[in-house]
């Protein structure tokens, strides 16, 4: 049983379920190494196929300092009032080529690529101790222009990077830390049972929960973030072997997914496990009819067919529905413990979606979003043909 309150290596695992939505910032700039290990996260993190066409970026210099006024000057923007007085020291902005990103039809995968970017250097700022709040309510064109993003590329997410006001030499406001400890009492802190957002076998069958879990440290600045070695890259892995993936793995698994952040804290991603090579071989038929049946070694012990139920902001901008957005936040939460659990991965994102959701009886009012491929990683022969599951994969420069 991996112990995520423990002083093992599960320290990927502890920054998730540590990682919760902060309001309020002390003064105290990011240090060097970890705006230079956050880059790095960004810099490696893995897209669609290979092709970034969507990306986030670490703002640290003057135009921090503008961010506030810019999430602000729109009406949406004014949801936002505690980053007036919170004044973090510096941004991460997701993004994406809206022009000539990857998209099939009004699916703009710029949004999935961003969003698995973002919360990966997320989760590295958490693990170094700095706190950070996903805001998806912003003036887009004055963001856009304040960070200079390209011609056709459009802000999807503003994220604050600093160190949590917390403890009792932290100065006290209304705006400040007194919205950051109503917020997270009311809104973040706040999770739903695994079995009302994860289902086994098939959609509408609830996951029993195996066991709980020991109790694992909320917030990042309990301290721990010194034994901490970095995120480490993001990669696929190309074959699987035979081990099954246990169910305290499993339970781990879906906690991390759970703990993901979401638009409002809406919670709307949701999880259909599919457990055995022979299940998961019919859910592939269904998601890849056209290509041949798969080799052993090219399926995984365990799928998760991710979904985003409905939410009623169908999107921030037609562009920019929030299940392309939230789904793959959680994923990315899956795929970085899955490195802890010593799990391999690969991800699709463009499948048949119609079929894999009749194939699991997915109601017609939830969004298919991903297919996630787990277990232990298997050695794969030279020259051997990419799975059209494999679609994660590190991006081209």
């Amino acid at each position: 049983m991996v112990d995520p309150a423990g002083t093992g290596s599960e320290a990927r695992i502890r920054a998730i379920l540590a990682r919760r939505s902060y309001r309020s910032f002390r003064a105290d700039p990011i240090p060097a190494e970890a705006r230079e290990a956050i880059r790095a996260v960004l810099d490696g993190a893995p897209s669609l196929f290979g092709r970034r066409s969507g990306y986030a970026i670490l703002v640290d210099d003057a135009r921090a300092a503008e961010l506030p006024g810019a999430v602000m000057s729109g009406l949406v923007g004014k949801i936002n009032p505690w980053l007036l007085r919170s004044r973090p020291p510096a941004f991460l902005v997701a993004a994406g080529d809206s022009s000539g990103g990857l998209r099939d039809g009004e699916r703009h995968w710029y949004n999935a690529d961003a969003a698995l970017a973002a919360q990966l250097a997320v989760l590295e700022a958490a693990g170094r101790g700095i706190g950070s709040c996903w805001v998806g309510g912003f003036h887009e064109r004055s963001v856009a222009e304040v960070v200079r993003l390209p011609a056709g590329h459009r802000p999807l997410a503003v994220i604050p990077l600093g160190f949590p006001a917390v403890g009792p030499d932290a100065p006290f406001s209304l705006l400040g830390r007194g919205w950051d400890a109503m917020a997270q009492k009311l809104i973040s802190g706040r999770r739903k049972p695994l079995e009302k957002i994860a289902y086994r076998g098939r959609f509408g069958e609830p996951f029993v929960d195996p066991g709980e879990l020991p109790g694992a440290a909320r917030g990042v600045e309990g301290g721990r973030e010194a034994a901490w070695r970095g995120l480490g890259a993001s990669r696929s892995c190309l074959r699987f072997g035979p081990r099954p993936v246990g169910p305290a793995e499993l339970r781990l698994l879906l906690e991390c997914a759970r703990w993901a952040p979401s638009a409002e804290n809406s919670q709307i991603a949701r999880h259909v496990v599919v457990e055995g090579r022979e299940a998961v071989r019919a859910l592939w038929a269904a998601a890849f009819p056209e290509t041949p049946s798969p080799r052993a070694d090219e399926l995984p012990a365990l799928a998760l067919l991710e979904l985003g139920a409905p939410f009623p902001v169908k999107a921030r901008t037609r562009e920019q529905p929030f299940f392309l957005i939230d789904v793959p936040i959680a994923v990315t939460n899956v795929l970085v413990a899955a490195a802890d659990l010593r799990l391999g991965w690969q991800v699709a994102f463009r499948f048949d979606q119609a079929r894999a959701a009749a194939h699991l009886g997915v109601p017609a009012d939830h969004q298919v979003v991903a297919f996630v491929g787990l277990g232990e990683p298997g050695e794969a022969p030279s020259g051997a043909a990419v799975s059209p599951l494999d679609q994660v994969r590190a991006a081209r420069a």
